[in-house]
Protein backbone atom coordinates (compact mmCIF):
# COMPACT_ATOMS: atom_id res chain seq x y z
CA UNK A 1 0.00 0.00 0.00
CA UNK A 2 2.95 2.33 -0.31
CA UNK A 3 4.41 4.15 -3.27
CA UNK A 4 7.93 2.98 -4.05
CA UNK A 5 10.73 2.66 -6.60
CA UNK A 6 10.54 6.26 -7.85
CA UNK A 7 13.88 7.11 -9.46
CA UNK A 8 14.41 10.23 -7.38
CA UNK A 9 14.97 8.17 -4.23
CA UNK A 10 16.18 4.86 -5.65
CA UNK A 11 19.20 6.38 -7.34
CA UNK A 12 21.61 5.25 -4.62
CA UNK A 13 21.96 2.02 -2.71
CA UNK A 14 22.66 3.77 0.56
CA UNK A 15 20.88 6.44 2.59
CA UNK A 16 22.00 9.89 1.39
CA UNK A 17 24.79 11.54 3.31
CA UNK A 18 22.51 14.20 4.72
CA UNK A 19 20.15 11.57 6.13
CA UNK A 20 23.06 9.60 7.58
CA UNK A 21 24.57 12.67 9.21
CA UNK A 22 21.24 13.67 10.69
CA UNK A 23 20.65 10.14 11.96
CA UNK A 24 24.03 10.11 13.65
CA UNK A 25 23.27 13.50 15.16
CA UNK A 26 20.01 12.22 16.63
CA UNK A 27 21.58 9.02 17.86
CA UNK A 28 24.35 10.98 19.55
CA UNK A 29 22.06 13.12 21.67
CA UNK A 30 23.58 14.11 25.02
CA UNK A 31 22.90 11.82 28.00
CA UNK A 32 19.50 12.55 29.47
CA UNK A 33 18.24 14.20 26.27
CA UNK A 34 15.28 12.78 24.41
CA UNK A 35 16.32 11.87 20.84
CA UNK A 36 12.68 11.90 19.76
CA UNK A 37 12.32 15.49 20.89
CA UNK A 38 15.08 16.58 18.49
CA UNK A 39 15.21 16.84 14.74
CA UNK A 40 17.77 17.82 12.15
CA UNK A 41 17.88 20.29 9.30
CA UNK A 42 20.04 19.87 6.20
CA UNK A 43 22.54 22.19 7.88
CA UNK A 44 22.85 19.79 10.79
CA UNK A 45 21.14 22.02 13.34
CA UNK A 46 19.13 20.54 16.16
CA UNK A 47 15.99 21.68 17.90
CA UNK A 48 14.01 20.81 20.96
CA UNK A 49 10.36 19.85 20.84
CA UNK A 50 8.01 22.86 20.84
CA UNK A 51 5.61 23.54 23.63
CA UNK A 52 2.46 21.47 23.73
CA UNK A 53 -1.00 22.72 22.96
CA UNK A 54 -3.04 22.88 26.15
CA UNK A 55 -5.81 20.29 26.23
CA UNK A 56 -8.15 19.73 29.17
CA UNK A 57 -7.51 16.72 31.37
CA UNK A 58 -9.35 13.62 30.25
CA UNK A 59 -11.90 11.82 32.45
CA UNK A 60 -11.98 8.11 33.19
CA UNK A 61 -11.58 5.95 30.05
CA UNK A 62 -14.25 3.41 30.93
CA UNK A 63 -17.22 5.51 29.86
CA UNK A 64 -18.23 8.40 27.65
CA UNK A 65 -19.67 11.35 29.50
CA UNK A 66 -22.05 14.13 28.56
CA UNK A 67 -19.90 17.17 29.09
CA UNK A 68 -19.57 20.76 27.97
CA UNK A 69 -23.11 21.25 26.72
CA UNK A 70 -23.24 18.18 24.57
CA UNK A 71 -19.71 18.27 23.25
CA UNK A 72 -17.59 15.17 22.79
CA UNK A 73 -18.34 11.51 22.20
CA UNK A 74 -21.44 11.40 24.38
CA UNK A 75 -23.10 14.01 22.17
CA UNK A 76 -23.04 11.68 19.17
CA UNK A 77 -24.57 8.60 20.76
CA UNK A 78 -27.38 8.75 18.22
CA UNK A 79 -25.01 8.84 15.25
CA UNK A 80 -23.69 5.30 15.45
CA UNK A 81 -20.88 5.97 17.91
CA UNK A 82 -19.12 3.00 19.46
CA UNK A 83 -17.52 3.63 22.86
CA UNK A 84 -13.99 2.29 23.11
CA UNK A 85 -11.34 2.22 25.79
CA UNK A 86 -7.89 3.39 24.79
CA UNK A 87 -5.91 0.17 24.97
CA UNK A 88 -3.13 1.20 22.61
CA UNK A 89 -0.02 -0.36 24.07
CA UNK A 90 3.43 1.13 23.50
CA UNK A 91 5.14 -0.57 20.58
CA UNK A 92 8.53 1.01 21.18
CA UNK A 93 9.88 1.26 24.71
CA UNK A 94 10.85 4.77 25.73
CA UNK A 95 14.27 5.22 27.35
CA UNK A 96 13.75 5.28 31.09
CA UNK A 97 16.24 8.06 31.66
CA UNK A 98 14.87 10.30 28.90
CA UNK A 99 12.42 13.14 29.50
CA UNK A 100 8.98 12.58 28.04
CA UNK A 101 8.07 14.60 24.92
CA UNK A 102 5.45 17.30 25.22
CA UNK A 103 2.79 15.04 23.72
CA UNK A 104 2.87 12.90 26.86
CA UNK A 105 1.16 15.76 28.67
CA UNK A 106 -2.05 14.81 26.89
CA UNK A 107 -2.23 11.46 28.66
CA UNK A 108 -4.41 8.60 27.44
CA UNK A 109 -8.11 8.14 27.82
CA UNK A 110 -11.15 6.66 26.09
CA UNK A 111 -12.68 7.72 22.83
CA UNK A 112 -15.68 7.09 20.63
CA UNK A 113 -15.69 5.82 17.06
CA UNK A 114 -18.12 6.76 14.30
CA UNK A 115 -17.50 4.48 11.31
CA UNK A 116 -18.08 4.74 7.56
CA UNK A 117 -19.26 8.33 7.36
CA UNK A 118 -19.68 9.53 3.74
CA UNK A 119 -18.02 12.87 3.07
CA UNK A 120 -18.34 13.18 -0.72
CA UNK A 121 -21.30 13.37 -3.01
CA UNK A 122 -21.88 10.45 -5.37
CA UNK A 123 -18.68 10.26 -7.43
CA UNK A 124 -17.28 8.01 -10.12
CA UNK A 125 -15.57 4.99 -8.63
CA UNK A 126 -14.66 3.26 -11.87
CA UNK A 127 -17.88 2.74 -13.76
CA UNK A 128 -20.18 2.92 -10.77
CA UNK A 129 -21.29 5.60 -8.33
CA UNK A 130 -20.10 5.66 -4.73
CA UNK A 131 -19.46 7.98 -1.80
CA UNK A 132 -15.99 8.12 -0.27
CA UNK A 133 -16.00 7.54 3.48
CA UNK A 134 -14.06 8.22 6.66
CA UNK A 135 -14.01 7.18 10.32
CA UNK A 136 -14.18 9.70 13.17
CA UNK A 137 -12.34 9.13 16.46
CA UNK A 138 -13.81 11.30 19.22
CA UNK A 139 -11.90 11.77 22.49
CA UNK A 140 -13.69 11.32 25.79
CA UNK A 141 -13.87 14.62 27.62
CA UNK A 142 -15.17 18.14 27.47
CA UNK A 143 -13.07 19.39 24.59
CA UNK A 144 -12.64 21.43 22.60
CA UNK A 145 -10.29 19.10 20.74
CA UNK A 146 -7.72 20.01 18.07
CA UNK A 147 -8.80 18.49 14.74
CA UNK A 148 -6.70 16.19 12.55
CA UNK A 149 -7.36 14.59 9.15
CA UNK A 150 -5.41 11.41 8.33
CA UNK A 151 -4.55 10.39 4.76
CA UNK A 152 -3.35 6.80 4.38
CA UNK A 153 -0.81 5.39 1.97
CA UNK A 154 -1.54 3.39 -1.12
CA UNK A 155 -2.59 2.80 -3.75
CA UNK A 156 -4.87 0.23 -2.21
CA UNK A 157 -8.43 1.17 -3.09
CA UNK A 158 -11.28 2.36 -0.91
CA UNK A 159 -11.26 0.94 2.61
CA UNK A 160 -7.48 1.09 2.88
CA UNK A 161 -7.73 3.76 5.59
CA UNK A 162 -8.18 1.09 8.24
CA UNK A 163 -4.47 0.33 8.46
CA UNK A 164 -4.13 3.75 10.12
CA UNK A 165 -6.69 2.82 12.79
CA UNK A 166 -4.03 2.16 15.45
CA UNK A 167 -2.38 5.52 14.81
CA UNK A 168 -5.79 7.24 14.82
CA UNK A 169 -6.63 5.62 18.18
CA UNK A 170 -3.31 6.78 19.57
CA UNK A 171 -3.99 10.38 18.58
CA UNK A 172 -7.59 10.28 19.82
CA UNK A 173 -6.53 8.84 23.16
CA UNK A 174 -4.21 11.86 23.52
CA UNK A 175 -7.02 14.37 23.04
CA UNK A 176 -7.28 14.91 19.27
CA UNK A 177 -10.42 14.68 17.14
CA UNK A 178 -9.34 12.48 14.22
CA UNK A 179 -10.97 12.07 10.80
CA UNK A 180 -9.35 9.02 9.13
CA UNK A 181 -10.20 9.46 5.44
CA UNK A 182 -10.13 7.34 2.32
CA UNK A 183 -9.60 8.80 -1.14
CA UNK A 184 -9.71 7.41 -4.66
CA UNK A 185 -6.09 6.47 -5.25
CA UNK A 186 -6.42 4.10 -8.25
CA UNK A 187 -7.22 5.25 -11.77
CA UNK A 188 -9.19 2.06 -12.40
CA UNK A 189 -11.55 3.12 -9.60
CA UNK A 190 -12.07 6.62 -10.96
CA UNK A 191 -9.18 7.96 -8.88
CA UNK A 192 -5.68 9.29 -9.42
CA UNK A 193 -5.35 12.85 -10.65
CA UNK A 194 -7.29 15.00 -9.88
CA UNK A 195 -9.80 12.81 -8.02
CA UNK A 196 -7.48 11.81 -5.15
CA UNK A 197 -6.59 15.44 -4.47
CA UNK A 198 -10.22 16.53 -4.67
CA UNK A 199 -11.23 13.79 -2.21
CA UNK A 200 -8.55 14.74 0.29
CA UNK A 201 -9.43 18.43 0.00
CA UNK A 202 -13.04 17.42 0.56
CA UNK A 203 -12.05 15.50 3.69
CA UNK A 204 -10.47 18.71 5.03
CA UNK A 205 -13.61 20.70 4.21
CA UNK A 206 -15.84 18.07 5.80
CA UNK A 207 -13.75 17.83 8.97
CA UNK A 208 -13.67 21.60 9.29
CA UNK A 209 -17.45 21.86 8.92
CA UNK A 210 -18.24 18.91 11.23
CA UNK A 211 -15.59 19.33 13.93
CA UNK A 212 -17.75 21.36 16.31
CA UNK A 213 -20.42 18.66 16.19
CA UNK A 214 -17.94 16.23 17.71
CA UNK A 215 -16.33 18.58 20.20
CA UNK A 216 -13.62 19.95 17.94
CA UNK A 217 -12.37 23.47 18.47
CA UNK A 218 -12.51 26.35 16.02
CA UNK A 219 -8.75 26.53 15.76
CA UNK A 220 -6.33 25.19 13.17
CA UNK A 221 -6.95 21.95 11.30
CA UNK A 222 -3.95 19.69 10.64
CA UNK A 223 -3.61 17.28 7.71
CA UNK A 224 -1.40 14.24 8.37
CA UNK A 225 -0.39 11.97 5.48
CA UNK A 226 1.57 8.72 5.42
CA UNK A 227 3.48 7.42 2.37
CA UNK A 228 1.44 8.12 -0.79
CA UNK A 229 -1.01 10.06 1.39
CA UNK A 230 1.84 12.36 2.40
CA UNK A 231 2.51 13.17 -1.25
CA UNK A 232 -1.16 13.79 -2.08
CA UNK A 233 -1.51 15.73 1.18
CA UNK A 234 1.52 17.89 0.45
CA UNK A 235 0.03 19.04 -2.84
CA UNK A 236 -3.30 19.82 -1.14
CA UNK A 237 -1.41 21.78 1.53
CA UNK A 238 0.92 23.66 -0.82
CA UNK A 239 -1.22 24.20 -3.91
CA UNK A 240 -1.99 27.76 -4.90
CA UNK A 241 -5.54 26.83 -5.97
CA UNK A 242 -7.73 24.57 -3.88
CA UNK A 243 -9.01 21.34 -5.41
CA UNK A 244 -12.78 21.30 -5.62
CA UNK A 245 -15.53 18.97 -6.73
CA UNK A 246 -17.93 16.40 -5.35
CA UNK A 247 -17.86 17.51 -1.73
CA UNK A 248 -20.65 17.54 0.84
CA UNK A 249 -19.14 20.54 2.65
CA UNK A 250 -18.12 24.03 1.64
CA UNK A 251 -15.30 26.17 2.98
CA UNK A 252 -11.56 25.88 2.68
CA UNK A 253 -10.03 22.60 1.55
CA UNK A 254 -6.56 23.70 2.58
CA UNK A 255 -5.27 22.62 6.01
CA UNK A 256 -3.73 25.04 8.50
CA UNK A 257 -0.76 22.73 9.11
CA UNK A 258 0.65 19.67 7.37
CA UNK A 259 2.54 16.62 8.66
CA UNK A 260 4.19 14.26 6.17
CA UNK A 261 5.22 10.80 7.42
CA UNK A 262 7.55 8.80 5.16
CA UNK A 263 6.27 10.63 2.11
CA UNK A 264 7.55 10.35 -1.44
CA UNK A 265 7.45 13.88 -2.79
CA UNK A 266 9.82 13.25 -5.72
CA UNK A 267 7.36 12.29 -8.43
CA UNK A 268 9.55 11.77 -11.51
CA UNK A 269 7.64 11.97 -14.79
CA UNK A 270 10.25 9.75 -16.40
CA UNK A 271 9.77 6.81 -14.07
CA UNK A 272 6.82 4.43 -13.98
CA UNK A 273 6.47 1.73 -11.35
CA UNK A 274 3.48 -0.36 -10.43
CA UNK A 275 2.18 2.06 -7.79
CA UNK A 276 2.46 5.17 -9.96
CA UNK A 277 0.98 3.27 -12.89
CA UNK A 278 -2.01 2.27 -10.76
CA UNK A 279 -2.42 5.82 -9.48
CA UNK A 280 -2.13 7.67 -12.78
CA UNK A 281 -3.48 4.88 -14.97
CA UNK A 282 -1.04 5.07 -17.86
CA UNK A 283 2.48 5.50 -19.12
CA UNK A 284 4.67 8.41 -18.12
CA UNK A 285 4.12 9.98 -21.54
CA UNK A 286 0.35 9.68 -21.36
CA UNK A 287 0.18 11.07 -17.84
CA UNK A 288 2.95 13.70 -18.07
CA UNK A 289 0.60 16.66 -17.53
CA UNK A 290 -0.98 15.04 -14.46
CA UNK A 291 2.44 14.31 -13.00
CA UNK A 292 3.55 17.91 -13.44
CA UNK A 293 0.33 19.17 -11.87
CA UNK A 294 0.79 16.90 -8.85
CA UNK A 295 4.41 17.84 -8.22
CA UNK A 296 4.63 19.57 -4.81
CA UNK A 297 7.85 21.33 -5.81
CA UNK A 298 5.96 23.62 -8.22
CA UNK A 299 3.86 25.05 -5.39
CA UNK A 300 4.46 26.70 -1.98
CA UNK A 301 3.71 30.08 -3.53
CA UNK A 302 0.96 31.21 -1.18
CA UNK A 303 0.71 32.08 2.51
CA UNK A 304 2.95 29.58 4.35
CA UNK A 305 1.58 27.07 6.83
CA UNK A 306 3.62 25.05 9.34
CA UNK A 307 4.99 21.78 7.91
CA UNK A 308 6.48 18.89 9.90
CA UNK A 309 8.20 16.00 8.12
CA UNK A 310 9.22 12.64 9.60
CA UNK A 311 11.25 9.95 7.86
CA UNK A 312 12.89 6.70 8.92
CA UNK A 313 16.62 6.17 8.57
CA UNK A 314 16.01 2.53 7.55
CA UNK A 315 13.11 3.22 5.22
CA UNK A 316 13.83 1.32 2.00
CA UNK A 317 10.27 1.75 0.67
CA UNK A 318 10.57 5.55 0.46
CA UNK A 319 14.09 6.76 1.09
CA UNK A 320 14.39 9.74 3.47
CA UNK A 321 15.97 11.77 0.66
CA UNK A 322 12.42 12.68 -0.43
CA UNK A 323 11.69 14.31 2.92
CA UNK A 324 15.13 15.96 2.96
CA UNK A 325 14.46 17.46 -0.47
CA UNK A 326 11.05 18.86 0.48
CA UNK A 327 12.44 20.21 3.75
CA UNK A 328 15.20 22.08 1.91
CA UNK A 329 12.75 23.36 -0.72
CA UNK A 330 10.34 24.79 1.84
CA UNK A 331 13.11 26.26 3.96
CA UNK A 332 14.39 28.01 0.86
CA UNK A 333 10.98 29.62 0.48
CA UNK A 334 10.93 30.77 4.09
CA UNK A 335 8.34 28.29 5.36
CA UNK A 336 8.10 27.07 8.96
CA UNK A 337 9.25 23.50 8.31
CA UNK A 338 11.03 20.97 10.52
CA UNK A 339 12.38 17.55 9.60
CA UNK A 340 12.80 14.66 12.02
CA UNK A 341 14.95 11.74 10.84
CA UNK A 342 14.46 8.70 13.05
CA UNK A 343 17.48 6.36 13.22
CA UNK A 344 16.56 2.72 12.69
CA UNK A 345 12.94 3.43 11.79
CA UNK A 346 11.31 1.79 8.78
CA UNK A 347 8.45 2.87 6.54
CA UNK A 348 5.83 1.50 8.92
CA UNK A 349 7.57 1.65 12.29
CA UNK A 350 7.50 5.46 12.33
CA UNK A 351 3.77 5.10 12.98
CA UNK A 352 4.39 3.14 16.16
CA UNK A 353 3.94 5.02 19.39
CA UNK A 354 5.48 4.70 22.82
CA UNK A 355 4.43 5.84 26.26
CA UNK A 356 6.19 9.10 25.49
CA UNK A 357 4.40 9.50 22.18
CA UNK A 358 7.05 8.80 19.55
CA UNK A 359 8.33 11.01 16.72
CA UNK A 360 5.20 10.98 14.55
CA UNK A 361 2.86 11.79 17.45
CA UNK A 362 5.24 14.57 18.53
CA UNK A 363 5.29 15.97 14.98
CA UNK A 364 1.50 16.22 14.95
CA UNK A 365 1.43 18.16 18.21
CA UNK A 366 4.30 20.35 17.03
CA UNK A 367 2.35 21.24 13.88
CA UNK A 368 -0.77 22.06 15.92
CA UNK A 369 1.24 24.27 18.26
CA UNK A 370 2.93 26.09 15.38
CA UNK A 371 -0.39 26.60 13.60
CA UNK A 372 -1.89 28.15 16.72
CA UNK A 373 1.02 30.56 16.90
CA UNK A 374 0.25 31.80 13.38
CA UNK A 375 -3.54 31.61 13.62
CA UNK A 376 -3.92 35.38 13.33
CA UNK A 377 -2.45 35.43 9.82
CA UNK A 378 -5.02 36.04 7.10
CA UNK A 379 -5.23 33.38 4.37
CA UNK A 380 -6.41 35.09 1.15
CA UNK A 381 -8.37 32.02 0.06
CA UNK A 382 -10.22 31.68 3.34
CA UNK A 383 -10.51 35.44 3.78
CA UNK A 384 -10.77 35.24 7.55
CA UNK A 385 -8.74 34.90 10.71
CA UNK A 386 -8.42 31.99 13.10
CA UNK A 387 -7.40 29.25 10.66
Amino acid sequence: MHIRHARGWRAASVIPAAAFAASVLLAAAPPGADPLAMSATPAGETRTAPAAVAVPAQPAPDRLQALAEGRGAAAISGLGVTALAATVEPLVAAPRDSPRPASALYGKSGFGLVSDVPFTQAVDCGGYSCQVRLDIYVPTGPGPFPTVVLARGGPGGLGGRRYLATFARELASRGLLVFNADYRDMAADGGGYPAAFQDLSCAVRFARSEASRYGGDAGPLTLVGHSLGAWVGSVVALDADEFKGGCLADGSGRPDAFVGLAGNYLIDAGEVDSDLYAFFGGSATATAAARVASNPFKYATRLPIPVRLVAGGWDVTVYPSASIALNAFLKGRGWNVELTLVPGASHMSILQASDSGGPSVAAVFSAISAARCTADAIDPVKGRRGR
